[in-house]
């Protein structure tokens, strides 16, 4: 059995909704739908929606609250986050994703997820943008010898992080106008 810490990117997306407010499998699979609100970014279908619920259960971080009669299905289970997964959760959205491979999935929905939670991102981004720095850095340093697979393989993680620290550089400063327009009440612009 997996650890707590070892969720998958679609269960901690479930987990941090069930954080948000209880709720049931469909409602969650809705918002994972590829045509869903998160789901525009990580989708889940509906089986696997229903996997993940069942993970969360096993390993104590989701609770049920109630059981109602369903409209499509005989009942519908609602389930909460426990206070466990709440922290747990909260460390998440702010944690850096330690690899660029990451950043399309794991960064984009915590950006939301915080948003959605009426959080700013500025403070995960940073520390995103610390990380590829160091890292960014670590990769231009010349590459001993002339093995070309090595070499190759470097130049692409290279290139890469610096396409991922220019956008986080982007929306941090995006993120950080919004902040700002929302403390003097002006509405952001959309970008």
């Amino acid at each position: 059995m997996r650890r707590k810490q070892e969720l998958l990117v679609g269960e901690w997306a479930v987990l941090a909704l069930l954080c948000e407010r209880p709720s049931h499998g469909y409602a969650i699979h809705a918002t994972m739908a590829p045509d869903g609100e998160l789901g525009r970014i990580w989708s889940l279908g509906q089986p696997l929606t229903y996997r993940a619920l069942d993970v969360l259960r096993s390993l104590d971080l989701v609770e049920v609250v109630a059981v109602k009669p369903g409209v499509r299905a005989p009942r519908r289970t609602e389930l909460q986050a426990t206070a466990q997964a709440k922290r747990m959760v909260t460390r998440w959205l702010q944690t850096p994703e330690p690899h660029v491979r990451d950043l399309r999935s794991s960064l984009l929905l915590k950006i939301h997820l915080l948003r959605r939670r009426g959080r700013s991102p500025v403070q995960l981004l940073t520390a995103q943008r610390e990380l590829l720095v160091s890292q960014a850095a670590a990769l231009a340093e010349p590459v001993e010898g002339d093995d070309q697979p090595d070499v190759l393989v470097r130049r692409w993680r290279r290139t890469m992080t610096e396409a991922a620290l220019r956008f986080v550089e982007e929306t941090l400063e995006h993120e950080r106008r919004v902040d700002e327009r929302a403390t003097t009440g002006r509405r952001p612009a959309v970008v």
